[in-house]
């Protein structure tokens, strides 16, 4: 027993030695003028000489108070412990401004350690900040006794930029601030965001009040929702107001009695909030130096490509990759355009997406794997692979390019040479013929065609068929060849017929998602499935489009007001649904699904 103890403690002493020494400084950000506050410093191992530094623009009225917490555990027969030492500093800002507090130093066996520095704003107070310690690092007392108005409780909606190309993002931050006692919340109406497309940042369940300041006072700032907007059009997007009830506890005023000191004498209000509504600039993205084969893409980006092996037999599989990787709209990225080789099968790839959405944007990568199998032996090139997008860090086109692949095929079972002396194909296997018998002939029973001797082909009938049904065969070919040629240079009817297949490619892919249940697949596909009908059906650039313009486009093409109302009522639908998780049902996925066939049905029909 006695060496279990002594075995406990040595263990202990090793694992409070090999914990690394944490040295951390805070204090609130925001701080009224006359407002005492605390700053604390904090130390995980028994420290000397600690050293702080001039505190300019703040009066120390006391400290240090030092205060010790240990915490012992024992998990599955380990044992940790933890100390925690915690210098406290009362100060008051004696002067506004913006100061900076550098880093403290203190002693941990010899060797010194340095905290961070901090920043602390200094504003006007209200007047009624007091002299109490007791509101130190807390949030903003409330103003008892005041009535609740636009000045002391209102809400905001926050945009990280008002100004942007289209394929950047934005951050848009609804907060509510008060400098009353606000307790709850009631009802709520979020704006739509129309004309953007939305990620929610994942924020606290619960509402949590901290220090700001704001128009030169310090409010409680609670954020009520965090979200990535991208915009799905040029020229000015309005996101409409927010709308928030706020239950407000207020002390009663008149007559009081020895109970209400005892039990309280206060009331919850209840008062309604409205946000102003906030206009975001969307311009175009620049058409100096736009590369060909521009992608879309807006961000920061790097493409890397891998091939498993550059050897290979005949008939084996080999795996292509493109990897990106960076920050911008990657959700809406798509595959770059690859030449593989002729004699080269290849398949779709497969898309790996790895995106996390932050306050700071879309960030992560994205994979494209391809299949691929030679059916030939030789010497084959896999060219290198570009892709074009805007760099938002240095507002330019960049064009990414990959590595070239040489890739050698050998002959595989049952193969071809790999000279490629014998052109034959290797996805069937082949036997030599084998010869089952020499002295016994196969006996012939049906119907003999026999000539009489001296009879002769030349001359006859089927000769000169022989001749004149390959020349006609060879004439109507050349001209069903150059009407089809002449057919495909007209770029504007060749997007016109395939712009029915697209949306039907579409639809059905969002008939797959709505089968699967997956709400956001389906409406993002049948927008893609409108949206690219009416771009292949107008011979307009996507980028082009936008609902500010489509009803005025769909006019010229006396299209009737009742078809661009539907098409429009279906944007709209589907853009909603995307957002509002509760309204996202099989019924009305599949209300949408239908009024998508029939809006685009009554557009062809309508579009000349």
């Amino acid at each position: 027993m006695r060496w279990s103890i002594i075995l406990w403690l040595f263990l202990t002493v090793l694992t409070g030695k090999a914990q690394d020494v944490v040295f951390k400084a805070e204090a609130p950000e925001v701080v009224e003028l006359g407002e005492q506050f605390r700053l604390s410093y904090t130390l995980n191992r028994k420290g000397t000489d600690l050293k702080v530094p001039t505190l300019e623009g703040f009066d120390l009225l006391m400290g240090p108070r030092v205060s010790q917490s240990s915490n012992f555990s024992s998990i599955n027969g380990k044992v940790t412990q933890s100390v925690s030492y915690t210098y406290t500093y009362v100060l008051e800002g004696i002067k506004e401004g913006t100061f900076q507090i550098p880093v403290a130093t203190v002693q941990v066996d010899g060797k010194s350690y340095r905290s961070n520095p901090l920043t602390i704003q200094v504003v006007k107070g209200s007047g009624n900040t007091g002299n109490s310690q007791r509101q130190a690092n807390r949030s903003v007392r409330p103003e008892t006794g005041t009535q609740v108005n636009e000045d002391n409780l209102f809400v905001k909606v926050d945009v990280s930029r008002k100004s942007l190309y289209m394929g950047e993002s934005l951050m848009a931050t609804i907060k509510v601030y008060t400098r009353v006692d606000l307790v709850n919340f009631g009802q709520s109406k979020f704006p739509s965001f129309s004309g953007f497309l939305a990620e929610e940042i994942q924020t606290p369940q619960r509402v949590e009040l901290v220090r700001e300041n704001y128009d030169g006072k310090v409010y409680n700032v609670g954020i009520i929702r965090k979200l990535l907007l991208f915009p799905q059009h040029t020229g000015e997007i309005t996101i409409e107001p927010f709308e928030l009830e706020c239950v407000v506890r207020q002390q009663l005023t008149g007559g009081r009695s020895f109970f209400d000191d005892f039990f309280g004498n206060y009331k919850d209000v209840r008062v309604k909030r409205v946000s102003r509504p906030v206009t975001v600039h969307v311009k175009e993205l620049p058409l100096e130096g736009r590369p060909a084969g521009f992608s879309g893409t807006v961000g920061h980006i790097t493409m890397r490509t891998f091939v498993s092996t550059d050897s290979l037999a005949a008939n084996e599989a080999i795996t292509y990759k493109v990897t990106f990787q960076g920050s911008g709209n990657l959700k809406l990225a798509e595959a770059p355009d690859m030449r593989f080789p002729a004699d080269f099968e290849n398949y779709e790839p497969k898309v790996t997406k790895d995106i996390k959405t932050g306050e700071h944007g879309m960030s992560g990568t994205v994979t494209y794997e391809y299949l691929l199998i030679p059916r030939y032996a030789g010497e084959y090139t896999i060219p290198a692979a570009e892709y074009s997008y805007y760099d938002s860090q240095s507002n330019t086109y960049k064009t990414l390019r990959g590595k070239e692949y040489r890739i050698r095929v050998t002959k595989g079972a049952g193969g071809v040479p790999a000279d490629n002396s014998v052109a034959a194909v290797q996805s069937f296997k082949k036997e030599d013929v084998r010869q089952l018998g020499r002295d016994i002939r196969y006996i012939k029973t049906g119907p003999l065609n026999l000539f009489a001797k001296g009879a002769g082909f030349y001359g006859t009938t089927a000769y000169w068929l022989a001749f004149l049904i390959p020349f006609a065969l060879f004439v109507i070919g050349s001209l069903l060849n150059r009407r089809r040629i002449k057919a495909n240079a007209d770029l504007a009817r060749v997007k016109n017929k395939a712009a029915n297949k697209m949306a039907r490619k579409r639809m059905k892919a969002a008939a797959a998602a709505m089968k699967n249940r997956n709400a956001e697949a389906f409406y993002e596909e049948v927008l893609k499935a409108l949206w690219g009908y009416v771009s292949y059906k107008l011979n307009i650039d996507k980028a082009e489009l936008n609902r500010d313009n489509i009803s005025e486009i769909l006019q010229r093409k006396s299209v009737d007001e009742e078809r661009i109302r539907e098409f429009m009522e279906v944007l709209d639908t589907c853009e909603f649904a995307r957002y509002a998780p509760g309204s996202n049902s099989e019924q009305e996925m599949d209300k949408v699904y239908r009024d998508g066939i029939n809006v685009i049905t009554r557009l062809d029909k309508a579009i000349k």
